[in-house]
């Protein structure tokens, strides 16, 4: 119902401004929900090392496809509020032997998100 008149006010707002106007609300809207849903996520990350490590995580970590690649900093990252499935997953920040970062997202199970 929210979204309903959420919508509703958005079109009404948009059509007695100008398309220039309302293309720049938009996009700064955009932004702020981003900023929002960026700031979230950070929130939820606590920082932890390889020895916390659940061992399905770190046995995934030691597969061959890793295994040329170094481990920086790890994640936990919690379950938002109001999320319905409520599962943790690791944010593995890494870098390969070329020197390009990557970041591995792993449940607790030890499979790849």
């Amino acid at each position: 119902m929210k979204k309903v008149i959420f919508i509703a006010t958005a079109i009404a707002f948009l059509r007695v401004t100008s398309t220039d106007a309302s293309a720049q609300q938009v996009q700064e809207q955009t932004q702020q929900a981003q900023a929002i849903e960026q700031n979230m996520q950070d929130e939820n990350k606590v920082k932890v090392s390889q020895y916390e490590l659940p061992e399905p995580v770190k046995t995934s970590l030691k597969c061959d496809v890793y295994k040329n690649w170094t481990v920086g900093d790890i994640y936990k990252v919690l379950p938002t509020e109001g999320d319905a499935e409520g599962k943790i997953v690791y944010e593995v920040n890494m870098t390969n032997a070329e020197g390009q970062p990557g970041i591995v997202r792993i449940n607790e199970k030890g499979g790849i998100v």
